[in-house]
């Protein structure tokens, strides 16, 4: 009987090994986004510190610093930390974003793409999640000096969005970014980022330094540095205009 059975399993058993392995499912580009979203924005809220070098013929021209507070996807307050700008705070609620200036009785409203240091506008740090302000599609696949990656086409979903069109270079064994191109509506790149390096905050991968070139000036490039995330539930009232006032 035993031998019988041998001899009925033994076809089977070279034809499956004849057969092509299966490949891993292809994410979709939503997937791919969010998992680029979960290194930018691990918790639904949190904090961090971030610094950001202006670098002009290989010397730091100015240095600024900030402590950023983000709960969800559509309210982030920004604190400035350097000396000089002590007590200015921007904030934004959903589409909106205001400047508070310690000498001003009314807070300034602001655009995401007005510069907030270098190469690095407001959005740039404020207006973190990508999944809420674009849609994506898979445009192709390309390899990068970092290995084979996706690579996204984003269109902004909503006017406020920070650039109206992004590619966005993602690796395929991790789903981090490696590098994005944001540009105008018309398709002109208007600025590059490299995302270089990544570290393990409680389990979870993030961000930790990417550095920005902006390619119509081509003057210096900026590097930001995040440090010091912290999860933490953050009440209602931090990004509460009246109490900014």
């Amino acid at each position: 009987m035993t031998m019988k059975i041998t001899r009925l399993l033994l076809p089977l058993a070279l034809t499956l090994a004849s057969l092509p392995l299966f490949a891993a499912a292809t994410p979709t580009a939503e997937q791919i986004l969010s998992s680029v979203d979960r290194t930018r924005n691990g918790w639904t809220s949190f904090v961090v510190d971030v610094k950001i070098n202006n670098i002009k013929n290989g010397k730091t021209v100015d240095q600024d610093a900030y402590q950023v507070f983000i709960k969800g996807t559509d309210r982030t307050l920004v604190k400035f930390m350097s000396p000089e700008d002590r007590g200015k705070t921007l904030l934004m609620l959903d589409q909106a974003m205001w400047l508070y200036l310690p000498t001003a009785s009314r807070p300034i409203r602001v655009t995401p793409l007005q510069r907030l240091s270098g190469n690095a506008s407001n959005g740039d740090i404020a207006q973190t999640n990508l999944a809420a302000n674009y849609t994506a599609r898979v445009a192709g696949e390309e390899k990068l000096t970092g290995g084979d990656s996706w690579m996204l086409e984003l269109k902004a979903k909503r006017k406020s969005a920070t650039y109206q069109v992004v590619r966005l270079w993602v690796d395929k064994k991790d789903l981090t970014p490696i590098k994005a191109e944001f540009r105008l509506q018309s398709g002109k790149p208007i600025k590059r980022v490299e995302y270089l390096e990544y570290d393990t905050f409680g389990a979870q991968k993030m961000i930790r330094r990417q550095v920005m070139y902006d390619l119509l000036r081509n003057e210096q490039k900026t590097v930001v540095e995040y440090a010091n995330y912290q999860r933490r539930e953050l009440a209602d009232k931090l990004f509460n205009q009246n109490s900014l006032r």
